[in-house]
């Protein structure tokens, strides 16, 4: 997730996300076990949606870096330098995490198992899949953000035909003709992750005014609300979770990407934002977030082994607590591995 370039206010962004990636996780672990109409759960449902922007953050700087018409990237480096990277990263911990949760306490032993567990890879491995194939997209994605209108209708398309339409395709009666429509059409061009991509570049070269930057976070606060309270009665109407409006690829999600990303860039830009991006945690859990990505699973699992989940007090409480004893141990992981000769650059 670290890139070879150094701005101030990636390393803010890289260090708050991957903060935002273990709490988001730590909050999805009874999220599925509470009942809906429990307070805990709801406590889980707003903590969760607060930091859906995890995720796209990443894919957002990924593409700033990679769509800037002043960086070399041909097609070439990426196939020779960083999709190898990412395959022999997804490769390494796909095995690791197969092996721990297959023959380690509670697993099934079964080698049939683990070997489909090798080839699906472990839940939060689906990232670098998706990185992947961003790499891939990127000589042609550098293309259309040589114009910048062909690069904002790019955008316009995809929150269309990826975010909006495909949430409306889930709405009763209406949403079978709209769903229709859709697969008629098959635009796949602006479906998946690649309006983050793209939405990283142009956010990066946006300025705006004082009133504008308020319009835009207060867009974000909407976009969280929606999620949360959107999630709390789709749930409560079915009885049970439903997580339709935690995709990463839908409005509201995309929304408070975007206040995070123009947020925390207006900020560094001040005097006490430039500052915080040079303190010391900040640049280390930015220069380690993608080992600290990779590992962090291992210490959940740990501690789920020993019974230990967020329902030892209040998620108000427990959150805080266990995202921190899992960001602490998987950031000192990330940097010993990283430090491991040859292969170490690799897989963390």
């Amino acid at each position: 997730m670290a890139g070879p370039t150094r701005v101030g206010y990636f390393d803010t962004l890289r260090a708050i996300a991957i903060v935002a990636v273990v709490v988001l996780h730590t909050a999805a672990w009874n999220w599925y076990i509470f009942p809906v109409d429990s307070r805990d759960w709801q406590v889980l449902n707003w903590i969760d949606s607060a930091v859906r922007f995890a995720v796209p953050i990443f894919f957002m700087i990924s593409g700033a870096l990679f769509l800037d018409p002043g960086r070399s990237v041909s097609l070439k480096s990426l196939l020779r330098i960083r999709i190898p990277r990412i395959a022999i990263a997804f490769a390494f911990w796909s095995v690791f995490y197969a092996t721990v949760t297959t023959f380690g306490p509670g697993g099934t032993g079964s080698l049939r198992s683990l070997i489909g567990q090798i080839f699906v890879g472990h839940y939060h491995l689906w990232f670098l899949l998706a990185l992947g194939g961003l790499y891939l997209a990127t000589p042609l994605l550098r293309k259309i953000t040589e114009d910048r209108d062909v690069a904002w209708y790019f955008v316009l398309l995809a929150f269309v035909f990826a975010a909006v339409l495909p949430l409306v395709a889930q709405i009763p009666l209406i949403g079978k003709l709209v769903g229709k429509q859709l697969e008629t059409m098959q635009l796949d061009l602006v479906l998946g992750y690649s309006i983050y991509f793209v939405l990283g570049y142009l956010l990066s070269r946006l300025h705006l005014s004082a009133i504008w930057l308020a319009v835009v976070l207060s867009l974000g606060a909407v976009g969280v609300t929606v999620t949360a309270g959107g999630t709390s009665w789709l749930s409560g109407r079915a009885h049970e979770p439903i997580s339709t409006l935690y995709g990463y690829v839908t409005p509201n999600v995309i929304l408070v990407s975007i206040a995070v990303f123009l947020g925390i860039k207006a900020w560094s830009e001040r005097p006490s934002g430039a500052r915080f991006a040079n303190w010391p945690v900040v640049s280390y859990l930015a220069k380690y977030s993608f080992g600290i990505f990779l590992v962090h699973p291992l210490f959940q699992w740990a501690y789920t082994g020993l019974g230990i989940t967020t329902d030892f007090a209040s998620p108000l409480i427990s959150v805080p607590i266990l995202a921190a004893m899992i960001l602490l141990p998987s950031a000192l992981l990330a940097a010993l591995i990283q430090r491991i000769p040859v292969i170490g650059k690799y897989i963390a």
